[in-house]
């Protein structure tokens, strides 16, 4: 067992960057999905906790960038936010990808390694420009929805050929791209959880049709 903080420690690191650990629907920026569940399923999975051996996320805090794909740092805009239930629930955590990998279903680590507090920070404050990085996390906690404008999720989508295209030449009938998700449409898929986003002044939550300003330790105690 590697060495870890406490959860005290952990969360007054999140607390210190204002930021989340999200795990995020698809792979708009990363790469590594196979799709097999696409948005909402792939996120609804995970709150019916069937991925508990191992979730690659990223910490994202205010002032991060998503709308911009070769500047975000996170693999998507949509995700669920996690709580950890003990120290060991993060497998490994780095400032740019974590190089895991899938084995008999189980997502591993390569090379996991003993954390302090100060590691977990230069996690984040590490992050190179224009980039994100990974906590690989077990036995977690769904405490929340995390959207990110523009809302944007992969998804496979038609491909429009000509009226007059022979047939020989259409290859596929779909392909990989994105969709974009009103807020009301994430509240329709996930009614069972609150929506968090970020605004100039921080950590805000979802209430009717207004963002209002919240406490980071309302997720993070």
């Amino acid at each position: 067992m590697f060495a870890r903080p406490s959860l005290s420690e952990i969360h007054c690191v999140l607390a210190a960057h204002g930021a989340l650990i999200v795990h995020f629907s698809g792979t708009p920026k990363g790469a590594g999905s196979n799709f097999e569940y696409p948005f909402p399923s792939d996120l609804q999975e995970v709150i019916a906790c069937r991925s508990q051996t191992g979730l690659s996320c990223s910490t994202v805090m205010p002032g991060d960038e998503f709308a911009d794909l070769c500047r975000a740092n996170a693999t998507g805009c949509i995700g669920v936010i996690l709580r950890l239930r003990t120290p060991c629930s993060v497998l490994d955590a780095r400032a740019s990808d974590c190089g895991t990998y899938m084995e008999d279903g189980v997502r591993k680590v390569s090379h996991p390694r003993d954390m302090t507090a100060s590691d977990f920070s230069a996690t984040i404050s590490g992050r190179a420009n224009g980039n994100y990085n990974e906590w690989v996390i077990a036995d977690f906690q769904v405490i929340g929805l995390f959207a990110a404008e523009p809302y944007r999720v992969s998804a496979e989508v038609t491909i429009d050929y000509p009226d007059d295209m022979p047939d020989w030449m259409r290859t596929i009938d779909t392909t990989l791209g994105f969709e974009y998700k009103s807020l009301d449409d994430i509240q329709k898929l996930f009614p069972e959880l609150q929506i968090y986003s970020f605004s100039n002044s921080g950590l805000v939550q979802r209430v009717g049709s207004a963002w209002i300003t919240v406490a980071h330790a309302t997720l993070y105690p």
